[in-house]
């Protein structure tokens, strides 16, 4: 066995377990962060480069729109080209930037040119793509760099077309100097250590914001070019100026005139930041690191000596079962740990006695449940084998089948009070859900709390609206609700005091209002009134007793109806008022089918025959045969031809060869379940997809109801399911008559 390292030690490769990870994850982190901010910076380049583009382009369309404002002179329109020279030449007067304006016959010769007397010999046009798109398009159009033949310097132009008689029979141009551009990139919001240029459809720089003077009319660096020539209208990539320089370049073109912005930040600005935090992270860390070892040899120094002693004192428990108290431990964890010692063996103990009483708690609930599940069941399996026997005769069969229906639901109802119990705990509690009567219920809870109002002197009033019809849901935890409020409103109103009740019917919902002129509720507990187990720690909450689940009972059965509940009061002494509001009943065709199936079981010549199903096709699917040879037995007795499948492929199948009237199927089922083999079913549209269905499953739970209702189903109903009740709903399904 490899000798025990020593206390010091294991600090020592705790502070190295600590800090080495976290400073290697401090360098990824900050990498990882250089390259989210690098991606970032990237965006904003592009967004700064779309920006210059649009104003670029503004730049060019307020050319456009003054030399379309000039193409509507008389003078034009009449042909007086004397009088139109004069109207240019005034024109250009007004536009510091241009350098002339040329009026083009649609031959390209130059009629007109403001620089030249109007008899002047002129040369035809210089820059073709332009004007040859303008007269083509007919739209206006933005030439490329080109040096003027009559201005002799670095121009572009604008040109707008003007049509006479559906053809263009003038081009009217603008002559432009480069540098008005720089105004553009002087609007922009542009770092002062980047680059940035205006290209031409020839990648030739029209304005730069440095050393423009040595590189307008040069083309862009070939890492742009080839950066450009890749393809896109917009992006970014590493480059380098002109001047050499290695930068991060982002580029944007305009799809009307072909130009395009760049902008270059310098590499160095971008890595820098990132290169400084790595360093400062690193060589921090390593600092950080030796301190840290040096400081856990002494640390773990100190705590070794108190630790032997510890550990003598802990040998002398186990040898003779006492604790040597010794001298105090200079560190305080080491002295809670000597100081538990001395009452070790009183724990240890009071922790076995608890033990065993815990055992016997549980052996006894355990006994318990064992009776109450087997004293049932000892019935039902008894008359079953006496039954499988066949040696009984007719009274004693029929006390036999009594008695296995009657302790068959007693164990029903057994089970489902163990599980409305862990329900209510966890939130899943299940409710019965039918068509109810609000008033009955309401009225009914009114009854059960006024013996308590009476004995203190406290009116009870209730105003019901005649128009609150019907509603969805389980009338007995409605009347739960009801008498959880009521009671709630006795029990914090004072004697002579009053609690008034209304039902009121809305468009969508009906509300039930309990209020009370009792101790209020205040301000910092109104929030958390509906919370289990929560109850203001004041006067009026030491005045009661109550764990506090009456409201949050109240919250969740309302909740599980599909409504709210809510809590109003002006505070204390000001009394409470809570809001029930519950939605209007929803026609349910299961619903009215176990109804009718209730109507039915009430009469017992009626539970015995049962619905007649002759001539009735049922297919049904579980893929449990006892339930299969149950449901067979059932619907065959009552007339139905019934086919079965263990699967929902069978079933599938089954349903395309042999129509049935009714589809009867369990949910969980392996392979594939009920919910897609309906999903599937319906998919059939008019080849069978419209028989009516029931999920006959053990989930009972609402939103199991819900789920499968959604994914198809005509109705729901949970099992065990009573023979007559399931004949019933099939009848209904096919319209067929009840007995």
């Amino acid at each position: 066995m490899p000798a025990a390292m020593r206390l010091r030690w294991h600090l020592v490769l705790l502070v190295l377990a600590l800090l080495v990870p976290m400073i290697v994850f401090s360098a990824l982190t900050i990498m990882a962060f250089g390259r989210h901010q690098r991606e970032a910076i990237d965006r904003g380049a592009v967004e700064t480069v779309r920006a210059l583009i649009n104003a670029v382009d503004e730049s060019l369309l307020n050319s456009i729109t003054t030399l379309q404002a000039l193409a509507t002179a008389r003078s034009l329109e009449s042909e007086n080209l004397t009088e139109f020279h004069l109207d240019a030449r005034r024109a250009l007067g007004s536009q510091p930037d241009w350098l002339t304006i040329i009026l083009f016959a649609a031959d390209g010769r130059q009629l007109l040119n403001t620089l030249r007397p109007l008899e002047s010999h002129l040369p035809d046009v210089a820059e073709r793509r332009s004007f040859d798109e303008a007269v083509r398009t007919r739209q206006p159009a933005v030439g490329d760099l080109v040096l003027g033949p009559v201005t002799h310097q670095l121009d572009f132009v604008v040109r707008v077309p003007i049509v006479h008689d559906g053809a263009v029979k003038y081009v009217l141009t603008a002559v432009i100097k480069p540098v008005s551009l720089l105004d553009v990139l002087a609007r922009q919001r542009i770092p002062p250590d980047s680059v940035a240029s205006i290209f031409d459809r020839n990648k030739r720089i029209l304005a730069r914001t440095k050393n423009a003077e040595q590189f307008v009319g040069k083309t862009v660096s070939p890492e742009f070019v080839a950066l450009l020539d890749a393809g896109g209208m917009e992006g970014s990539a590493a480059t380098r100026t002109l001047e050499g320089l290695a930068v991060r370049t982002a580029y944007s073109r305009s799809p009307w005139s072909g130009w395009g912005v760049g902008v270059g930040t310098p590499e160095a600005l971008e890595s820098a930041p990132l290169r400084r935090s790595i360093l400062v992270v690193v060589g921090g860390g390593l600092v950080f690191l030796v301190v840290a070892l040096v400081l856990a040899g002494l640390i773990g120094r100190r705590i070794a000596l108190p630790m032997l002693a510890l550990s003598s004192a802990a040998k002398a428990f186990g040898e003779r079962g006492e604790v040597e108290a010794g001298a105090a431990a200079g560190v305080a964890e080491v002295e809670d740990v000597r100081r538990a010692f001395v009452d070790a063996a009183a724990l240890v103990q009071r922790r076995a006695a608890e033990a065993d009483a815990a055992n016997r708690a549980k052996d006894e609930f355990l006994a318990v449940l064992s009776h109450e599940l087997r004293t049932p069941l000892n019935a039902v399996h008894g008359w079953a084998r006496i039954l499988q026997s066949g040696q009984i005769d007719e009274a004693a069969k029929r006390r036999a089948l009594d008695a296995i229906v009657r302790n068959a639901n007693a164990q029903v109802q057994l089970i489902d009070d163990l599980l409305d119990v862990s329900r209510m705990i966890s939130g899943k509690m299940r409710l019965d859900v039918r068509p109810v009567d609000l008033k009955t219920v309401i009225e009914a809870g009114l009854d059960a709390v006024r013996p308590a109002a009476t004995a203190k002197d406290i009116h009870v009033a209730s105003v019901l609206d005649p128009r609150a019809g019907p509603i969805s849901g389980d009338p007995d935890r409605l009347q739960q609700v009801v008498w959880n409020l009521l009671m709630n409103a006795v029990k914090f109103t004072p004697r002579g005091g009053r609690v008034r009740l209304r039902l009121e019917c809305a468009d969508d919902h009906v509300e039930i209002v309990v209020s009370d002129t009792g101790e209020g509720i205040s301000a910092d507990v109104l929030p958390f009134v509906f919370d289990r187990f929560r109850q203001a720690d004041s006067s009026t909450t030491r005045a009661h007793s109550g764990l506090g689940l009456g409201l949050a009972l109240v919250k969740h059965l309302v909740e599980l109806h599909g409504g709210t509940v809510t809590a109003h009061s002006d505070g204390l002494g000001k009394g409470a008022t809570f809001i029930v509001r519950l939605p209007v009943a929803i026609p349910d065709t299961a619903s009215g089918a176990r109804a009718r199936a209730r109507s039915i079981t009430a009469s017992p010549a009626a539970a015995a025959a049962g619905t007649r199903l002759d001539g009735v096709r049922v297919l049904v699917v579980d893929d449990d045969v006892d339930a299969l040879d149950l449901a067979s037995a059932i619907l065959t007795r009552a007339g139905a031809e019934t086919r079965l499948a263990v699967s929902a492929g069978d079933a599938l199948e089954t349903l395309r060869e042999w129509r049935p009237d009714v589809l009867v199927s369990d949910i969980e089922m392996p392979g594939e379940d009920g919910y897609s083999l309906i999903r599937k079913v319906r998919a059939l549209g008019e080849d069978g997809g419209q028989v009516p269905a029931v999920a006959l499953t053990a989930y009972g739970r609402m939103q199991d109801r819900l789920m499968s209702l959604n994914a198809g189903y005509s109705m729901h109903v949970p099992k065990p399911v009573d023979p007559v009740e399931l004949t019933t709903i099939i009848a209904g399904l096919t319209e067929r008559p009840a007995p």
